[in-house]
Parts: structure tokens; C-alpha cells; sequence
């Protein structure tokens, strides 16, 4: 289900570092962050300004990606739980 990131299924709308089965920073567990389109703008804008010692490396500069980003992870449904899931 991860692999550079954890999954981003439902992620608007979640509290931040609580997606189950990733190993996230301790900057980011205590953030106290929820992804909401407007802290997710920021956070991609510029993640290591927004929660000093976080581990992700990268930023999304441009204003429209973002938008567009954001957008797209509207769309996404909530995970499903591994053991829910069928073969």
C-alpha cells in the first residue's frame, strides 16, 4: 500500500500522520495539522517551513499544480483496510 509516501486515499479532510502501516516523523505526529485544501496548499508549497524536521522532499512551486493536486485528492476515497480487501 506505501511506498515513498503513504497512501493518499481520503487524505482531505484527515488528520495528519495517521494513516495506519507508515512511519511518519515525529514533527509531523505532533503537527496537529488536518489536511484541509487550504493547510495541504501550504504544506506543498513549502512542507519543511510548514513543520520543521518532517521528512519530505519534495515541493510543488507552482500555484496551479497545486490547485490541480488538491483537487485531485478530493476525489479519492477514504483506504480501504488491508484485511477488507479482496483477492
Amino acid at each position: 500500500m506505501h511506498r515513498e509516501g503513504p497512501a493518499h486515499c481520503g487524505v482531505v479532510g484527515r488528520a495528519a500522520a495517521t494513516q495506519p502501516g507508515f512511519r511518519y516523523s515525529e514533527a509531523l505526529r505532533r503537527s496537529g495539522i488536518t489536511w484541509t485544501p487550504a493547510e495541504l496548499d501550504a504544506w506543498l508549497s513549502d512542507p519543511e517551513s510548514r513543520v520543521p524536521g518532517q521528512a519530505m522532499d519534495v515541493q510543488v512551486s507552482s500555484p496551479v499544480a497545486r490547485r490541480r493536486l488538491i483537487a485531485y485528492l478530493a476525489t479519492l476515497e477514504p483506504c480501504t483496510p488491508v484485511a477488507a480487501r479482496r483477492p
